[in-house]
Parts: structure tokens; sequence; C-alpha cells
């Protein structure tokens, strides 16, 4: 990374965004971290996937770009076993890479970047998607299972209470949350919000995990992520099979 042209590896001889940025990368080699690096100005076809060893030092390196003559010292930190994972057999790593950031967490694609690090598929569980890719699988079922025909607004960025909201065959409206969330405490309070938004005569789905301690409100149909799935999965319609072998990265 590039924050000023120092030589020094020390974030206290950086202003805040550097030294945020610097400490960040620190904590990542002090602990050990799998890392996705996406070089989109040079190839923004792939991913370098690798490992940050725990103790994994930083050192300053100077590069010389020839078109402009200028020279730059960046902050480096060498990966282990890392591969050149295509975008194309793992879409999701480009799909929801974290927007506007240098260096920065991405807890939600873990699985994502181990599986593709290790040349593997994704468990067939929902805990293995994203959560905008779990919305989408929620849709796919509400329309695949007949409960809904037309989309009102995008999923999972239309309402704050709500990930999905159609219409159903006959012209009735159908709203849906879905959420990982196992607290009670939270799960109350989503589809308390969630029917608030609700007309009597609406079809109302709360889509959550099968241990999710949540008892169905009055007009909610409470739907696991297990439902979700196995249903999908006896869908003998090509394009359903053809979407979960996209979604759970199975190319073998």
């Amino acid at each position: 990374m590039h924050y000023d042209d120092d030589f020094s590896t020390n974030p206290a001889d950086y202003y805040p965004a550097g030294r945020n940025a610097l400490e960040r990368l620190w904590g990542y080699c002090n602990d050990g971290a799998i890392v996705g690096a996406d070089y989109r100005r040079l190839d923004g076809s792939k991913m370098l996937v690798g490992f940050l060893e725990q103790g994994a030092q930083i050192f300053s390196e100077e590069f010389h770009d020839p078109s402009s003559g200028e020279s730059f010292i960046y902050k480096v930190a060498a990966l282990s076993n890392a591969v050149e994972v295509p975008y194309a057999d793992y879409p999701l790593l480009v799909g929801v890479q974290p927007r506007q950031a240098t260096l920065t967490g991405w807890p939600s694609a873990e699985g994502a970047l181990l599986a593709a690090v290790e040349g593997r598929s994704l468990p067939r569980k929902a805990n293995s998607l994203h959560p905008s890719q779990l919305e989408v699988l929620c849709y796919e079922w509400l329309r695949s299972s007949g409960q809904l025909e037309r989309l009102v607004l995008p999923i999972g960025r239309g309402l704050m209470d709500i990930d999905i909201f159609g219409i159903d065959r006959d012209g009735k409206r159908v709203i849906g949350q879905v959420t990982y969330s196992k607290h009670a405490a939270d799960l109350s309070d989503k589809q308390f919000r969630l029917l608030r938004h609700a007309r009597d005569i609406d079809s109302v789905y709360f889509f959550l995990p099968e241990d999710a301690p949540l008892v169905a409100g009055k007009g909610v149909e409470l739907v696991t992520f297990r439902k979700v799935l196995d249903d999908l999965e006896i869908d003998q319609d090509v394009s359903t099979k053809a979407m979960l072998r996209e979604m759970f990265a199975e190319y073998s």
C-alpha cells in the first residue's frame, strides 16, 4: 500500500489515514490472516488470494513508474501460498468487495477466500453465502414456489426494514425480511419493524436460521434457510440447478 513516500513502517510517522491503515496491516501480520488482494488497475479479471502468516513483517520497497518517471515507496507484506483466482470462477469475490477502502477487514468473504485458495467448492449451507446472496436465494425461493411474480424494489436495498418487496400473481403485495441473527430480542425487533410495513392482505415472510428463537407474529410465515435450500435443491429446473452451482462455486 502507498501512504507517503517514506521508508518508515512505524504507524506513528504518518498522518491519520496512513497511520490507521498501517496499524491495521500490522495487526493482520501479528495475528495472521487470509488476504484477497484486488489489483483492478492492472488486471480486473482476477484476485490474488493468499495468507499472511502470523508474525509476518512489513517492509518498504521503492517502485519506479517508467511512464511518469516517478518513484513511489510502498509498504509491503509478503503473502504465502498465494494463487490467482479468476472472478469468473468466484464471482462473489468481485460482487461484494468493500468499497473505497485501501485496506479493510472482509469477514463476510472469509469462507469464499478459503475455498478459492484451496480450489474447492463451498459447503451447501446458508452460512457459506454472503448476506446479499442469501437475499437473492430467498427471493428465488418465493419466485420458484409461485409466491412472488414481480419485484417492486431492489432486493435488500429498498426499505430499511424490508429485504424483499414484490407482487404475487393476484396482484397482492409480498414482503420479506432475511436475517442471520439468532438473538431473540433482535429477531423480535426485526419482525416488529417488518410488520409495520404490512397491510392485512399482504403476504409476509421472515427468513431465518433453523435454530433461531422466534415465534411467528400474526400473519407472518417463518421460513428457515434450510427449507429454502432443500426446496431449491430438489427443483428440477435447469436454471435453478445452475444458480446453486454458481453460488457455491461447484465447477469440478
